[in-house]
């Protein structure tokens, strides 16, 4: 349990390397960009527009059944709450959706990583290959989507049991948030081996622990702002493709 885990974790030493000494930085630009304008366009987006739905909805209940003063204050209050709900929602989805927005790179950065780390490769480029990438790489992120929003559905029940069960709750969110992080940046390495969707996701759930520890560098990451958003998921994915090929060989490290 704790060797997997800290396998999946200190291979962010080895992504570090990859990025400044391998010259890895200069694929990471582009995708690193659009990762970082994630939050302030979806959280400014989700945020304003709640604020100003909240601050209507209020203004038409103030005019028929309470005074201004008092509306004004419960506008105020209701928008602030409103507001950070859609906050905690974007940090919610910030993982799915930019797995999305990486479709296009995760194969490429993955499989430079591995080349340059063990030396493997996977197949040729083509069009065709590019495309289905893209495509199976959307379909990865919707799936673990749909499930982890399930699941965090039924983590939202642990607020019934006072105190103890808001800090299950966080610290079950945290490991659920790594766990699918973990499972999706491990999927390239497992889509050059030619794994189905329904394979990968249970070859990931077979090697939880490392899956969980690849995705917990990822989200201790994501918590530094700008610099945490732009390098997160490009050091996730390399860390992901220098230790997700020793899942395939049963945790026996591969040499260079």
């Amino acid at each position: 349990m704790i060797k997997p885990f800290m396998q999946g974790l200190l291979a962010y030493r080895h992504a570090h390397h990859l990025v400044w000494k391998e010259g890895m930085w200069k694929q990471l630009i582009i995708p690193g960009l659009l990762s970082m304008l994630y939050f302030p366009l979806v959280i400014g987006g989700l945020f304003g527009g709640t604020f100003l739905g909240v601050q209507e909805l209020s203004t038409h209940i103030s005019e028929k059944w309470l005074p201004n003063e008092v509306a004004e204050w419960i506008s105020w209050g209701l928008s602030f709450i409103v507001g950070l709900l859609a906050i905690y929602l974007a940090f919610l989805l910030y993982r799915s959706v930019v797995m999305i927005i990486y479709a296009p790179f995760i194969g490429m950065i993955s499989e430079t990583a591995e080349e340059k780390f063990h030396g493997t490769k996977g197949p040729g480029f083509s069009i065709g290959g590019m495309a289905y990438d893209i495509y199976r790489g959307s379909m990865v992120s919707v799936s673990m989507l749909i499930i982890s929003l399930m699941l965090t559905v039924l983590c939202w029940l642990l607020w019934l049991l006072p105190i103890v069960g808001a800090a299950i709750y966080f610290v079950g969110m945290f490991f659920l948030q790594a766990f699918f992080a973990g499972a999706g940046f491990m999927d390239p390495v497992l889509e050059r081996r030619r794994l189905g969707i329904r394979a990968s996701l249970a070859h990931s759930h077979r090697h939880k622990w490392h899956a969980l520890g690849n995705g917990t560098g990822f989200v201790l990451m994501m918590f530094i702002p700008v610099i945490g958003w732009f390098l997160a998921p490009p050091y996730g994915i390399i860390a992901a493709a220098v230790s997700g090929v020793d899942t395939l060989y049963d945790g026996k490290t591969l040499k260079r």
